[in-house]
């Protein structure tokens, strides 16, 4: 009997370790490959309102640049960081080894990593790339322009 007790406190901790490596992949996808989209759906979208880029406009938009390979990133850890706490609430002894409220909390710790890029991301379009009243064809009506 104890050894079935130790092989389901092996499951949860291989659970654990994944719910927590989660995030940190998450963070890391978006520090480096979300940067890299997000800096381009920006210049993009610039370029579709504002038509073709005045020196000082570039030069602008390469400040813009090297602020958000820098914010970027951070954002991105700091979602994942924050995210984890719902690990931590399935490690409760009441709650620990409900697979539901596991896999509950999973999707929760997922949905707060991306949050924090993707509104970065939504929050650079309206505001870095629409210049003025542009409205690009596929941004939706119900979000700020």
């Amino acid at each position: 009997m104890i050894k079935q007790r130790r092989h389901s406190t092996e499951a949860g901790d291989i659970r654990w370790a994944f719910g927590c490596g989660f995030p940190v992949i998450i963070a890391l996808a978006f520090a480096t490959v979300g940067t890299f989209c997000e800096i381009h759906l920006v210049a993009r979208t610039h370029v579709y309102c504002a038509g073709d880029l005045s020196a000082g406009e570039n030069f602008a938009g390469s400040i813009w640049v090297v602020s958000r390979l820098v914010l970027f990133p951070v954002v991105s850890v700091v979602s994942a960081l924050i995210s984890l706490a719902f690990q931590l609430l399935a490690r409760l002894p009441r709650l620990a080894g409900r697979m539901w409220l596991e896999l509950l909390l999973l999707a929760l710790t997922i949905a707060v990593s991306v949050a924090g890029p993707v509104a970065l991301t939504l929050y650079d379009l309206a505001i870095q790339g629409t210049p003025g009243n542009c409205v690009l064809p596929w941004w939706p009506s119900w979000l700020p322009s």
